[in-house]
């Protein structure tokens, strides 16, 4: 039965490695770190709740969209959550944590229209942005593989997606039609050849094949720009929303800061005889974090930078990234 302490987990030449064991080399391993974050992640709860703190829940639809536009497909998205073996409830859980933990750390950041525009020159250079592109492509292995596909595009480039999803090598775009991420740096392409063919393509329309040497031999791209944005510099009035985000992110308050608070006001009692050290930490000042959400700002004007514009991560589970077919982005 699943989940007896003597059976087995695995057998190894007839050996039995039990339930119960791995559970208490589990236990002595990561016990206490489990332990530790489950109680500051209860902490942090107490605290937004006592704080009257509640998540938009538009914004948390918004927020787990965004996640899952980072996955290829709707199976890769269920494979990554069988591989860390959590649901998709759990999952977004783990995203609803995250965004409680940023509203508390930045509930009682306030900003005049002055101090941002301010924040904004001073930092103006982050929101300027490069020539972008959103783009299609088919990734084969050989010349005669790419005049088939575009064989095929030339009697109906409407069939571009659904032939990316037949033909193309690359694991992170076939599945998505051959989509790539939407608003691409062009200075970030790391292959020329497609870097220059992105460059010049008119939009919406179907590049020649494009060799492209590999460690393995060569690789062919076939590419369809979808839109182009030019250059501009930063504009306080289009990159207000990010301003303010990046504002409130370098004067928020420690999360540390807050589940020392929060634990110094509660009644933490750890049971366990194995984790007594524990009670310790929520008798003094806890020197670890929980592993998720706000880091602790870095603050302008003290030496530190202010994070990247439009790089804040707020949510804790991603994608992992994909190897092969990548056009150098």
């Amino acid at each position: 039965m699943v989940g007896c302490g003597n059976s087995p987990v695995a057998i190894v030449n007839n050996e039995r490695i039990t339930e119960s064991e791995f559970q208490h080399r589990m236990v002595a391993a990561v016990g206490r770190d489990i332990l530790k974050d489950m109680i500051d992640r209860e902490l942090i709860r107490q605290a937004a709740e006592e704080a009257g703190i509640q998540l938009d829940e538009e914004e948390l639809a918004q927020e787990i969209e965004r996640a899952k536009e980072g996955f290829p497909s709707e199976e890769a998205f269920q494979q990554f959550l069988t591989a860390r073996n959590i649901t998709e409830d759990e999952w977004i859980d783990e995203i609803r944590m995250a965004m409680t933990a940023r509203q508390l750390t930045i509930k009682d950041v306030t900003y005049t229209e002055e101090e941002l525009e301010s924040f904004f020159e001073e930092h103006k250079e982050r929101y300027a942005l490069p020539l972008r592109v959103s783009l299609s492509e088919i990734v084969v292995a050989s010349e005669e593989d790419a005049e088939q596909v575009m064989s095929e595009l030339r009697e109906d480039p409407s069939k571009f997606a659904d032939l990316a999803r037949v033909y193309s090598l690359s694991p992170y775009t076939k599945q998505r039609g051959g989509k790539r991420p939407e608003d691409m740096p062009v200075n970030q392409i790391g292959i020329e050849p497609i870097r220059e063919a992105v460059t010049s393509l008119p939009v919406g329309e179907i590049s020649d094949p494009i060799k492209v040497e590999t460690d393995g031999g060569e690789q062919w791209y076939i590419l369809r720009v979808d839109e182009r944005k030019a250059e501009r510099e930063g504009s306080f009035e289009e990159d207000k929303e990010q301003i303010i985000r990046d504002y409130q992110s370098v004067r928020a308050k420690p999360l540390q800061e807050i589940i020392k608070e929060q634990a110094e006001k509660s009644n933490v009692v750890v049971v366990d005889p194995r984790f007594q050290e524990l009670n310790e930490i929520y008798s003094s000042v806890p020197t670890e974090l929980p592993g998720f959400g706000v880091e602790e700002p870095e603050v302008p004007g003290t030496g530190e930078e202010a994070p990247p514009a439009g790089e804040e991560p707020v949510v804790p589970v991603v994608p992992p990234a994909t190897g092969s077919g990548d056009s150098g982005s």
